[in-house]
């Protein structure tokens, strides 16, 4: 898809159509199409969505711009020219005032922890946790239906990589590649299942690695996020590989450079599986100095 095709997709959306919707798409369209700096992008979008924000909408209007941003991730992300002209908008738009109630107070979405607009980007994460790189569940569609899911869920995590490299705010992505990595590398490839689930997962967690394997590596260096044995912190089943909780740890970077290891040499997987989770074993020794 090209950033032309996207955009006028984009028009056409049902939730759309609204003046401030539909600037927001000429203002990205331009940006993606490097026609416009990000800065001036970020305050182009600003100026369209506050008036909006301290009107106190009940359903907050810039979900539905994170809503397109992450669809240009689902649809583009692949390109990485692309890719960090999104990232370089998002970066400015945090760097905006916040936006102001008429008591000076800075407003914020419905769900407070979230943040302020616009420097935590709120609801971003939630955003791109949904419609980003979520998928439907393999038990609710056939093969084909569940392999179409793929390109786009590569798409948005390579985004999400770059992100974790470049991006300015925390908006989650180290527990997504986290998540990533879990579901791709964590669990054997020998039943039917396993092998259909790896083709689509192991992909994306090799992509994280490639991408943002030093910031992957300096987060298991300090145990971030690290919860031991922590209720509800392991994953419930006995094909897990991994038992030892949530969060980055040495010990888990060295399983799941062994786990790519192993992947590159298994039965019954794709060649372009086996090639991908080579590279990322590779890149982990390059990364922790190994080779």
């Amino acid at each position: 898809m090209s950033i032309g095709s996207w955009a006028d997709a984009a028009r056409q959306g049902q939730y759309h159509q609204s003046p401030e919707h539909q600037r927001a798409i000429d203002t990205i369209q331009a940006v993606l199409e490097g026609n416009l700096e990000s800065d001036s992008a970020a305050s182009t979008i600003a100026s369209a969505y506050e008036p909006l924000l301290k009107r106190g909408f009940k359903s907050s209007p810039v979900a539905t711009l994170w809503g397109m941003i992450c669809d240009v991730s689902r649809s583009l992300g692949a390109n990485r020219e692309i890719t960090e002209r999104q990232i370089a908008l998002l970066n400015s738009i945090s760097k905006l005032p916040d936006v102001l109630d008429g008591q000076g107070k800075a407003i914020t979405p419905a769900w407070k922890s979230a943040g302020v607009y616009w420097r935590d980007l709120p609801e971003f994460a939630m955003m791109f946790r949904e419609y980003a790189i979520g998928i439907e569940p393999l038990d609710d569609l056939d093969e084909n239906q569940w392999d179409t899911q793929a390109e786009a869920l590569l798409n948005a995590t390579t985004f999400g990589a770059m992100y974790l490299v470049i991006g300015k705010q925390d908006i989650g992505m180290a527990f997504h590649a986290e998540i990533s990595l879990m579901q791709g590398i964590e669990v054997p490839c020998e039943t039917l299942e396993q092998l259909q689930r790896a083709l689509m997962f192991v992909p994306p967690a090799a992509t994280w690695v490639l991408i943002a394997g030093k910031r992957i590596y300096e987060l298991c260096k300090v145990d971030h996020n690290r919860q031991d044995g922590a209720p509800g912190s392991t994953p419930i089943g006995d094909e897990w590989l991994w038992g030892k909780g949530r969060g980055y740890s040495l010990g888990r970077w060295g399983l799941w450079k062994s786990r790519f290891s192993e992947i590159a040499t298994a039965q019954g997987l794709k060649d372009s599986v086996k090639e991908i989770a080579a590279r990322a074993s590779s890149e982990m020794d390059r990364v922790d100095g190994q080779i």
